[in-house]
């Protein structure tokens, strides 16, 4: 496959070389000398990925990215700053305006050429629509393997085989693994105080177990029950924590595929992932007290400090040390009855 690559340049000697570089190595460059004409050139004939410099007349850079990020036909093409320019802070604002990489001037040829190969195979990842289907979970990881950042992932994730009432894993373990069925079915239940068994979900072939425990560095809260014969593919910790922490964008597309794309677990797993804890309980309390309090905003929040716990994916211990925190700031306050948000707009900031 043979990708199309803009070049925004305004200096004609660093413009022509860079494209000779390109070329060689079998890329179709087209050339803009500003960056207002990049800007028109990326939104009429959308490339694979655009190469731009920052100090340029009429629009520099940091114009051009900001444009094309609000644009959602340019919105997801890999974009990489090219720049004289040192400073970490410039590099920064390049990076939150929504640029996937830089290179630093002078660079040579080897070196451009790495970093478009890493991001145009990124990209193909990203593209990519996957299931929790067994071929495509396993393309997945041969795709990510292609990736520098991901080449430590296994190469042959090993299948275990169940027997009906096997168990898979108990309640207390501490995880190791990230189970994907291939083929049966599994029950995951607890037992109450009664010694009654309350079933929490009937998983099938495509359904991943384990990952919520993997996520929030506990140990289970359930047990997993295989319900049949069933055959079930091993995915090391390892490589679920690489791929969740190496690149947000690669763990999005894998959380999907963990969620298998229902909307309010994929973004349940996102928030344990990437948010602190302080986010996590901030944001926490302001959903419960927009359930509680209906038309009535001054409520207080009755529920039990370990299902506030299990809601953010947290020990109770780091959920009371938040709170106590919280309280001496002000945003809440903490009696007897409950809890109480008494500073609605602080809570709401910490997420920002």
């Amino acid at each position: 496959m043979s990708y199309n690559i803009l070049l925004i340049e305004d200096n004609a000697e660093m413009a022509e070389n860079i494209m000779s570089i390109l070329e060689l190595a079998h890329y179709n460059v087209t050339h803009a000398p500003n960056g207002k004409k990049g800007v028109e050139i990326a939104q009429r004939n959308p490339p694979d990925l655009i190469l731009c410099d920052i100090m340029m007349p009429e629009l520099d850079g940091y114009g051009v990215v900001h444009i094309l990020n609000k644009d959602p036909e340019t919105a997801s093409i890999p974009f990489i700053f090219l720049t004289a320019k040192t400073d970490k802070s410039d590099f920064r604002t390049g990076m939150n305006l929504g640029a996937d990489d830089y290179i630093t001037k002078p660079f040579d040829g080897v070196d451009l050429l790495k970093v478009v190969e890493i991001r145009l195979k990124k990209n193909e990842l990203l593209k990519s629509s996957y299931s929790n289907h067994p071929k495509d979970v396993s393309s997945f990881f041969s795709k990510a393997r292609e990736i520098k950042e991901f080449q430590k992932l296994s190469d042959n994730r090993p299948t275990r085989s169940f027997k009906k009432k096997d168990l898979i894993f108990m309640e207390g373990q501490t995880p190791n693994d990230l189970y994907h069925i291939e083929e049966g079915r599994v029950k995951t239940y607890k037992i109450n105080y009664d010694g009654k068994e309350l079933i929490t979900g009937i998983h099938s072939a495509g359904d991943f177990l384990g990952y919520v425990p993997l996520l929030e560095e506990r140990p289970y809260n359930e047990n997993a029950e295989a319900l049949e014969d069933v055959r079930i593919s091993i995915i090391p910790k390892s490589d679920f924590l690489t791929l969740i922490y190496s690149s947000k964008d690669v763990a999005r597309t894998f959380i999907k595929m963990l969620s298998n794309n229902l909307e309010e677990m994929e973004n349940r797993l996102l928030d344990i992932a990437y948010q602190s804890v302080r986010q996590r309980v901030a944001s926490a309390l302001l959903k419960i007290n927009s359930r509680f309090a209906g038309e009535d905003e001054d409520v207080i929040i009755t529920i039990a400090r370990k299902d506030i716990s299990n809601i953010v994916g947290t020990a109770t211990e780091s959920l009371n040390r938040t709170l106590a925190d919280f309280r001496d700031e002000g945003l809440i306050e903490i009696s007897g009855e409950g809890l109480k948000v008494v500073n609605k707009a602080k809570l709401e900031k910490l997420l920002r």
